[in-house]
């Protein structure tokens, strides 16, 4: 199937890309040799790309008349940035200044600047500068909140110093158009990673590593908002720079003029940034300085570039994990209070840089695999729907996952419906500096990979029920398949369905016939064996890692490295067999112990791969339809009146009983009469009934839809005490740990 693939996809053979170099015609535009998306061997494709981009007129032209001469933007480190604000009614803005004074931003809609408002912010000192020899003296953000409206034009202006004398000194004007939420877009893109390319002139004002990046980053996010106009905003995964140190002065200033190459396409004046932290960003307080991130006074998961951050778009909650701190406990803990800012999200989007199921070469099966071990846990835990990574420059796509399972489902129409598990996508490169070859194996959990030697963006669309991935190549052509996630908003997870079974089967108030109760734990019984067959044991690791974090202790180093050999998988940068449970099932029960290839007698059927999910959620919630509730005679509450009259007559005695019994939507109204030992039982059903022997109707337990659970019927069977068990079952979202005995 692979090798089929492989042909239908027009792989670029090594053969070819030499033969276009050697061909290559120089025109306005950048040959770029065009192929399908497919593998390629990443050092010719790498070289094809560069002599194909420098080569070229219209990069020529650009590089003297603008980058360098012209306008000499390679010296604009202070570039304004935005930044999504908590909401979408809010905005972040940020940018350096020579000078340290009092910022201000000026905001008005599109043609109403009489009505302009003014926001000043704050300036933070910093002592900044690049190769070109300009010198920054402060960080400047500026928070605008409860001010956007959707679907609406507007006009800005800032300054670095505000006076309200009237002499303040605003730059030119930019629009910023804000969107709809219920239905939005976003562009999706990683590791642009300005200055990797690999020129010989780092380290100096012309660094045409960085000129070259700079280019073809700006062709992207060009390319991007033509196919995507409305797009939102910008989901970055991370190493938005090239160089990761910045513990020298030649080393900062490296970073600050790789900043001017991120921050110079234009569209960044108008389109927000959600930049997450990559390994190469991690270590400087550049990161922070240039990006005014929401959500992040908690300082949780920091490293010395900044921390986590999270924010929403209408009913979409999207957390940003900084992947260099490995301490699971603080990473939790920033969920915990993501997820509380908006408990009913449609759609939860994580993002963070290492690509903890991708199919990289250089990463995904030896630093990556370190990663996952603290960060797939707390996608499984949340109910992730879909998480979006970088650092491999390759691109894939999964299936659905789970704690290290694949859950079974038909992908063939490149779509999934209500799915179990997290969807994970690790992006490609964003200008092409650095490619990567694909894994010598296809790992089991991977649905699509590509690592076809171009820049590459995607664009996701949201809606309510829906979330579809479209990846594109900068020339605008198909990179990766599309793929839909769809949801329906009665959907329940399995975990929903077997805690609402649960409730049914250990509630005393409502009596079911043995035969359908029993029928309903066996269905039920199978579920939980389903569950608990692809049951991860728990992983020594997660606490040893995040205990020792940062200490003597710590048996990790760098980003996801093995510190000590003892630990090392032979001479494969990974932790060896038996030292994480989660490793063992992700890692070796496909890979040879201390090699990249599957193991010798390996086959598809030995993944750890759950079948018939839906169906078994099907049964029990079958079951729960059938439930059938016992016939119970009604035991009337008397009570009596006497009504005496007479000089020592004795009146009569007149008596009449009410019982009202609840259960299944029955309710029973009984009558005695003057004690005459007659009773009249009457039934009202909101099910489907039917009548028994002795003239007493049952009902069904309300109808529960096919695959999902309706809460109001479950109610209505449980009664009180039950509806409120299952209020609060159905009140947590699935678990991501397999179903634990």
């Amino acid at each position: 199937m692979e090798e089929n693939m492989r042909k239908n996809k027009n792989i670029l053979k090594k053969g070819m890309i030499l033969a276009a170099v050697s061909t290559m015609v120089v025109t306005m535009a950048p040959a770029i040799p065009a192929y399908a998306y497919g593998e390629a061997d990443s050092k010719t494709g790498q070289a094809a790309f560069n002599a194909a981009t420098t080569e070229s007129t219209d990069y020529q032209s650009w590089l003297t008349g603008t980058w360098q001469g012209g306008t000499q933007d390679f010296a604009n480190t202070n570039k304004i940035a935005l930044t999504p604000g908590s909401t979408a009614k809010d905005l972040g803005f940020a940018w350096y200044s020579n000078t340290k004074g009092t910022p201000a931003v000026m905001v008005w809609k599109d043609g109403s600047k009489a009505g302009a408002q003014i926001v000043k912010g704050t300036a933070t000192d910093i002592s900044a500068e690049n190769w070109q020899g300009e010198v920054y003296a402060a960080s400047n953000k500026v928070s605008i909140n409860g001010f956007f409206e959707p679907d609406t034009k507007y006009v800005y202006q800032y300054t670095d110093n505000y006076s309200d004398n009237g002499d303040t000194v605003w730059s030119a004007e930019y629009t910023y158009t804000t969107h709809a939420t219920d239905t939005f877009s976003v562009i999706l893109t990683g590791d642009p990673q300005i200055g990797a390319s690999g020129s010989k002139s780092d380290k100096d004002a012309n660094d045409m590593s960085i000129a070259q990046d700079a280019y073809n980053w700006n062709k992207t996010m060009q390319k991007a908002m033509e196919i995507d106009p409305d797009a939102s905003f910008l989901l970055s995964a991370g190493d938005q720079i090239n160089e990761s140190n910045a513990g020298s002065e030649e080393t900062k200033k490296t970073r600050e003029s790789e900043y001017a190459g991120y921050l110079y396409p234009s569209v960044f004046r108008s389109l927000p940034i959600a930049a997450t932290i990559g390994n190469h960003d991690k270590d400087g307080s550049d990161y922070t300085a240039h990006f005014n991130n929401p959500n992040s006074e908690d300082n949780l998961g920091s490293t010395g570039a900044g921390c986590d951050f999270y924010f929403n778009n209408g009913n979409v909650l999207f957390i940003s994990l900084n992947s260099n701190n490995r301490n699971q406990t603080e990473h939790r803990e920033f969920m915990k209070k993501a997820i509380a800012s908006n408990p009913d999200a449609a759609w939860r989007v994580v993002v963070f840089h290492s690509d903890i199921y991708g199919s990289g070469q250089p990463h995904a099966d030896t630093d990556a695999t370190t990663n996952r071990i603290i960060f797939a846990p707390l996608m499984d835990e949340f109910d992730i729907d879909v998480c979006l990574t970088g650092h491999d420059h390759t691109y894939s796509r999964s299936y659905q996952v789970q704690d290290g399972n694949v859950i079974d489902y038909d992908l063939s129409k490149g779509s999934v419906n209500n799915p179990e598990g997290t969807l994970y996508i690790t992006t490609g490169s964003g200008s092409g500096s650095k490619y990567y070859n694909l894994l010598n194996y296809t790992p089991y959990y991977i649905a699509e990979r590509t690592n076809a030697c171009l820049p590459s963006f995607s664009t996701i669309d949201f809606s309510s029920g829906t979330m579809t991935i479209k990846t594109y190549d900068y020339n605008g052509n198909k990179y990766a398949d599309d793929f839909t996630i769809t949801k329906t908003t009665d959907a329940q997870s399995a975990d929903e369905v077997i805690a609402a079974a649960d409730a049914l089967v250990n509630s005393t108030d409502v009596a079911y016939t043995d035969e359908s109760m029993e029928a309903l734990k066996s269905a039920l019984a199978s579920l939980k064996e389903l569950k608990a067959s692809g049951t991860t044991a728990d992983d020594p690791m997660v606490s040893d890692i995040t205990t020792n974090y940062g200490t003597a202790n710590d048996r990790v180093k760098g980003y996801g490295s093995i510190a000590n050999d003892d630990d090392k998988d032979g001479a494969k940068n990974r932790f060896k067999r038996g030292i994480s449970t989660l490793l063992d099932k992700t890692i070796y029960t496909q890979v040879a112990e201390g090699k990249e290839e599957n193991l010798s007698d390996y086959s598809t059927d030995k993944a750890p791969v759950v079948k018939g999910i839906d169906e078994a959620k099907k049964a029990v919630v079958s079951a729960i339809n059938a439930l059938q509730v016992k016939q119970t005679a009604p035991n009337g509450n008397q009570n009596g009146n006497a009504d005496q009259s007479g000089n020592g007559a004795q009146g009569s005695t007149n008596q009449n009983g009410n019982g009202a019994q609840g259960g299944a939507g029955q309710q029973i109204a009984g009558n005695n009469a003057g004690g005459s030992g007659s009773q009249n039982v009457s039934t009202a059903n909101t099910g489907a009934s039917k009548s028994d022997s002795d003239g007493v109707k049952t009902s069904k337990s309300a109808k529960v839809k096919t695959g999902d659970v309706n809460h109001g019927g479950m109610y209505a069977a449980l009664g009180v005490l039950g509806a409120a068990i299952l209020a609060t079952v159905l009140g947590m979202r699935k678990k991501g740990k397999f179903w634990q005995k």
